[in-house]
């Protein structure tokens, strides 16, 4: 075994979310550009006699009443892939990225803990391995695994790496309101929504493709989720104000929302301003990954 390792798990962000109706066994199916941003929490793990979590950082506080978390349901169904019950690890993860926030925190905290507790017991598996075990812990957790420009179908667990996608700045900015997935989802439910065409291929080499090719769909659940969660409108005007933003756009189900800039300097810029105008927010310049 590894002494120790430690793993990033960077924000998730939906560039596009297209959204099906409903099917027969509840789930949506989906179709949406995914990337991740340098900006999320950290795993670190050291094998152990048996499985235990520690949580620090500034938002470990929202996850202290779930001690069953998915780093620990990720962690569990590694072992059983493996077949080797005996393992046992512990890990420490530290916490930056806000909860329910639209960031898919605790999809990508289940997957690094999938890779790093691969690395840590030395099983093995591929990263498309991972992924597939990932589809057991959430549906959000195969594309976190591969943490790179994808497209994103079905119920989560259809993940294409882009083979060409540029690195982009952006803004991240979270209200501070959870949002939760399910009155979103109702609420979608009732405008009827259509079941979803192909769509055009995911793919761009600079931030003016990138940019074109973004705004041949948007996010089908901002709608729903700003009339459940005004403040939602507010993030998204905030983003819209600052000079440079190309592109703004809820993430995901909500709250958290993103905007996308030519350059470093004007992301930081609108971060900084955001920040100051709303101090009870969460805002961050990030670099969202390009395709490797």
């Amino acid at each position: 075994m590894t002494d120790a390792a430690t793993d990033f798990a960077p924000a998730k962000v939906n560039l596009s979310l297209r959204v099906g109706p409903p099917r027969a066994d509840g789930y949506h199916p989906l179709d949406s550009l995914v990337v991740f941003a340098d900006w999320g929490d950290t795993l670190s793990a050291y094998p152990a006699d048996t499985l235990t979590l520690s949580l620090t950082g500034p938002g470990a506080e929202g996850l202290q009443s779930d001690p069953q978390n998915l780093v620990l349901k990720a962690a569990y169904a590694l072992r059983a892939a493996a077949d080797q019950p005996e393992l046992g690890a512990h890990l420490t993860l530290d916490k930056h990225l806000p909860v329910a926030a639209g960031l898919g925190g605790g999809s990508s905290d289940a997957a690094a803990a999938l890779r790093v507790l691969n690395r840590v017991w030395d099983l093995g598996f591929s990263i498309k391995q991972l992924a597939e075990i990932g589809t057991v812990v959430g549906a959000d957790v195969p594309a976190c695994v591969h943490a790179r420009p994808l497209r994103m179908q079905g119920i989560g667990e259809r993940v294409t790496p882009l083979i060409a996608w540029p690195a982009l700045h952006g803004v991240i900015v979270h209200p501070g309101a959870p949002v939760p997935t399910g009155p979103v989802f109702k609420a979608y439910d009732a405008t009827s929504p259509q079941p979803l065409s192909a769509g055009a291929p995911m793919l761009a080499g600079d931030l003016e493709a990138a940019l074109n090719r973004l705004a041949l769909d948007g996010n089908d659940l901002e709608a729903p989720a700003i009339a459940h969660c005004p403040v939602i409108e507010s993030a998204l005007a905030a983003l819209k104000r600052q000079p440079g933003a190309r592109l703004v756009r809820m993430s995901g189900s909500g709250a958290s929302c993103l905007a996308l800039f030519e350059t470093p300097e004007s992301a930081d810029r609108a971060a900084r301003l955001i920040a100051h105008e709303h101090p009870d927010w969460t805002s961050r310049a990030v670099v969202f990954g390009g395709a490797a």
